[in-house]
């Protein structure tokens, strides 16, 4: 749904939100690292993103795919406002400020209620879903864990063990069957 939501020019999303989701869905960038992008980070020639992690000093280089690619673009040519700010991602309103982690937060709120996706307050919400949902699809494609760990800009292996826990694909590999254990039907009328 967001995926759709991301690529539907037809609905609300400014080119900005768009961008930024588009970013974060296909590159598992931190919300901290999307919204501190600056030109400098990317090299359209090589068609890759280039940044020193906010939040572990570690240097990643990402692909940068024409989705991503055309959808920043569209927000620079067609959106950003006017400024020197060497950040890309700006608020909309003057004095045109860099985004914050907050505005992150408001934007992945947006992309979810433009895509018809639920926020509970007792699920897993904002940005961080976008991460979460790279760790797991790369997984279910085969990808083995110590390259979805550098992908996700990882330092530790088993920082990958929280995105993976619902890796259901996985999960039913290691399910045993129920017709080796015995259960009374008791347990099955509530």
């Amino acid at each position: 749904m967001i995926r759709d939501c991301l690529y539907d020019t037809g609905n609300h999303l400014s080119a900005r939100n768009r961008a930024l989701g588009m970013l974060l869905y296909f590159t598992g960038l931190r919300a901290s690292d999307a919204a501190k992008l600056r030109f400098e980070d990317i090299d359209w020639e090589k068609d890759e993103i280039h940044i020193l992690q906010h939040k572990s000093g570690v240097p990643v280089n990402i692909p940068l795919s024409a989705t991503v690619g055309n959808a920043i673009f569209d927000y620079i040519q067609n959106e950003r406002p006017k400024s020197e700010n060497p950040q890309i991602f700006l608020c909309g309103y003057p004095p045109y400020d860099p985004i914050s982690g907050d505005t992150m937060w408001v934007i992945a709120s947006t992309i979810y209620k433009a895509a018809g996706v639920r926020q509970t307050k007792d699920k897993r919400r904002g940005t961080h879903l976008f991460r979460y949902h790279l760790a797991t699809y790369l997984a279910e494609q085969g990808i083995s864990q110590p390259v979805i760990s550098e992908v996700l800009g990882h330092e530790a292996p088993e920082s990958l063990d929280y995105y993976l826990a619902a890796d259901i694909t996985h999960l039913r590999e290691c399910a045993l069957s129920m017709e080796e254990f015995p259960v009374g039907e008791e347990v099955f009328s509530l």
